[in-house]
C-alpha cells in the first residue's frame, strides 16, 4: 500500500515538473526539421546552428511519444556520443520535462544514464541485454549509444529508429549494411501508423572526405519523395540566440577553408590536396545546356543545346570488374565539351559489364545521325576481363559495331609518366595557353564526374591517389570517371605541348 502511494506521489510530482518545463526554443529551420513527418531526415549545418541541441530535442520528444521503443545514437567514437549525453542533454531534455534520476538526490527524475533503470519502470519491447551504454526513460524508451571503433560489433541489433551524429565521418557501408539492417525488423505492429517509428535522422557538417559524400543521398531522394525524405541545410546565421560577434570572431581566428566549410556550410569544392588544383566548377562547368520548345499541346520539350547529332561522338572509357564507366565528348573550335558521364554496375542478361557499357552509350544517343564514335582509353584496358577470352575494348568495339556504330579506336598502348600527365591536364585547366582547348563540362549530366574530380587526391611524384577504387565509396564517385577525362585529354592534346612542357611522345593503338 505504501509503495502504491509513493508511485502516485511520484507521478504527481513528475506532472508538475513537466508542466513547468516544456519551454523549448527552436529557430525556424529547427522547427521545420522537427515538425516534418518524414521518416528519413538529414540536417547539414555549420557550427553554432544548434545541430546537437536539435538532435537531443528530437530524442526527448520521441521518448515521450514512443514509449517502450528502442533507438540508437551512433557516433564515430563512443567518446563522441558520450560527450553529447553528458554535456548537452541536461538542458535540452530539461526543457522537455526530463530530469536525471538519482535514487537519493532526485528520486523524481525520469531518465537513467548507463545503468539498469529502477525495477518499477517499464522496459523497452526489445530491451538490451546490458544497460552500460544506454539511456533509459521512465516511459520505457531506451536510447542505446553505438560507436564505430569496431563497426562489426554493432551488427545484429533490433531498433525502432536511430540517430547519427556527424554522419559525414561515417562510411556508407556502415550505414547501409549495419545501421539500416537493424531497422524495420521490430515492433511494426505496436507502432503502426506513427511517422516516428523507424525514423532515421542524421546530423552533420559538410564532408571533408570523399567517403562522406553519401550524406547527400537524402537530398536527391527528397526530390522524388518529399513526404518520406527531408534534407535541410543551415548556418550560424539561422541561430537568433547566437552572439552577433560569433561569426566575425570565427572568421578572424579560423583558417579560411575551414571557416567556409564548417561555419558557412559551403560544400567543399575539391580536396585541399586535389589532383586537379586548377579545376573550378564556376569556370569549367555549365548548367546552360538546355534548349526549350513547346509542342502543339503547349508542353515544353527540353533538348540539349550543347550536343550536335550530326557530329561524331568521342568517348573515353575505364573498366573494372565492379564498374565500367565513360565520358562522352564533342570537340568544337578551341573547346572540348564533356556532354555526359555514363557508368554501369550490373551487366545486362548474357552480356559482360563492358558490353553493357557499350549498350548504355548507344541507348543514351538513340537518335544520333552521324554514327561515328571515337573511343579513347588507357593501356591496362587492353587486358582480358574476368570471365571472358577477349579484352575490354574488343568487347566494346564489337558491341558498338553490332549496334550500327563506326568505331575509331584511340587507345593508349603505353601509359604516360605521372608527372607528364599531371602537367598537361593542369595546364589545360589553368587556361593559360592559346594552343590548348577550353574544357567545359555539362553540370546537369556529369555530377559523378565532377565529384570524382573534386575528390581525387594527389600523392608523391604527381600521382593520383586511387585508393577510393573498390572501397565502400559509391564507385561512380571514385577516381574512375576522372581517369576517363585524363585519357582523352592526354591523347588529344599532349602533342601540342611536347617542346614547352617536356612531355614525351608515346605510342597509341589505332593511330594518332
Amino acid at each position: 500500500m505504501l509503495q502504491e502511494t509513493e508511485k502516485r506521489l511520484r507521478k504527481g510530482r513528475l506532472k508538475q515538473i513537466a508542466q513547468k518545463a516544456n519551454i523549448v526554443f527552436l529557430n525556424t529551420k529547427q522547427k521545420i526539421f522537427i515538425n516534418s513527418k518524414a521518416k528519413r531526415k538529414t540536417l547539414l549545418a555549420g557550427r553554432a546552428f544548434g545541430k546537437t541541441y536539435l538532435m537531443l530535442i528530437c530524442i526527448g520528444y520521441i521518448a515521450k511519444l514512443l514509449p517502450r521503443a528502442r533507438f540508437f545514437l551512433a557516433g564515430r567514437t563512443f567518446k563522441q556520443v558520450l560527450d553529447i549525453v553528458l554535456n548537452d542533454s541536461t538542458d535540452a531534455w530539461g526543457s522537455l520535462g526530463w530530469y536525471e534520476y538519482h535514487e537519493k538526490v532526485n528520486p523524481y527524475g525520469n531518465y537513467v544514464l548507463f545503468k539498469e533503470p529502477p525495477p518499477d519502470w517499464p522496459r523497452a519491447y526489445k530491451a538490451p541485454k546490458t544497460y552500460e551504454r544506454c539511456v533509459t526513460f521512465d516511459s520505457g524508451f531506451c536510447l542505446q549509444l553505438l560507436s564505430f571503433e569496431k563497426p562489426d560489433s554493432n551488427r545484429g541489433h533490433n531498433f525502432d529508429g536511430g540517430f547519427i551524429d556527424e554522419s559525414a565521418l561515417f562510411k556508407t557501408e556502415w550505414v547501409s549494411k549495419i545501421l539500416m539492417a537493424t531497422l524495420y525488423r521490430a515492433n511494426t505492429w505496436r507502432f503502426k501508423g506513427s511517422p516516428l517509428h523507424n525514423a532515421f535522422y542524421d546530423f552533420t557538417s559538410n564532408p571533408w572526405f570523399a567517403s562522406g559524400q553519401w550524406v547527400f543521398e537524402t537530398e536527391e531522394l527528397m526530390k522524388t519523395n518529399p513526404e518520406k525524405y527531408l534534407f535541410l541545410e543551415g548556418t550560424a546565421y539561422d541561430n537568433p540566440m547566437l552572439s552577433p560577434e560569433y561569426v566575425t570572431n570565427m572568421q578572424e581566428t579560423t583558417a579560411p577553408l575551414v571557416f567556409r566549410v564548417e561555419v558557412l556550410n559551403e560544400r567543399l569544392g575539391k580536396l585541399p590536396n586535389c589532383y586537379y588544383p586548377s579545376f573550378e566548377i564556376e569556370k569549367h562547368c555549365t548548367t546552360n545546356t538546355f534548349a526549350y520548345d513547346q509542342n502543339a499541346d503547349g508542353i515544353w520539350l527540353p533538348t540539349f543545346s550543347d550536343y550536335d547529332r550530326t557530329k561524331a561522338l568521342e568517348v573515353s572509357l575505364d573498366f573494372n570488374n565492379y564498374i565500367c564507366s565513360g565520358i562522352v565528348c564533342q570537340e568544337v573550335p578551341n573547346k572540348l565539351k564533356v556532354l555526359n558521364n555514363i557508368y554501369v554496375k550490373q551487366s545486362k542478361p548474357n552480356k559482360t559489364l563492358a558490353e553493357s557499357l557499350a549498350i548504355a552509350i548507344h541507348e543514351a544517343y538513340p537518335d544520333h545521325v552521324k554514327k561515328d564514335i571515337i573511343v579513347y582509353g588507357d593501356a591496362s584496358a587492353s587486358s582480358k576481363s574476368a570471365g571472358s577470352n577477349t579484352t575490354f575494348f574488343a568487347q566494346v568495339f564489337a558491341e558498338l559495331r553490332r549496334l550500327g556504330w563506326k568505331v575509331i579506336p584511340r587507345v593508349l598502348k603505353s601509359n604516360p609518366e605521372h608527372k607528364d600527365r599531371f602537367a598537361l591536364i593542369d595546364r589545360i585547366l589553368a587556361e593559360g595557353g592559346t594552343t590548348l582547348p577550353r574544357l567545359r563540362i555539362n553540370q546537369n549530366t556529369c555530377k559523378a564526374l565532377i565529384i570524382s574530380m573534386q575528390n581525387s587526391p594527389i600523392i608523391g611524384n604527381m600521382q593520383k591517389d586511387k585508393s577510393s577504387e573498390g572501397t565502400s565509396l559509391q564507385q561512380e564517385y571514385a577516381t574512375h570517371l576522372s581517369d576517363c577525362l585524363d585519357y582523352i585529354l592526354y591523347y588529344k592534346y599532349s602533342s601540342t605541348k611536347l617542346k614547352s612542357s617536356g612531355i614525351h611522345r608515346i605510342r597509341w593503338i589505332g593511330g594518332g
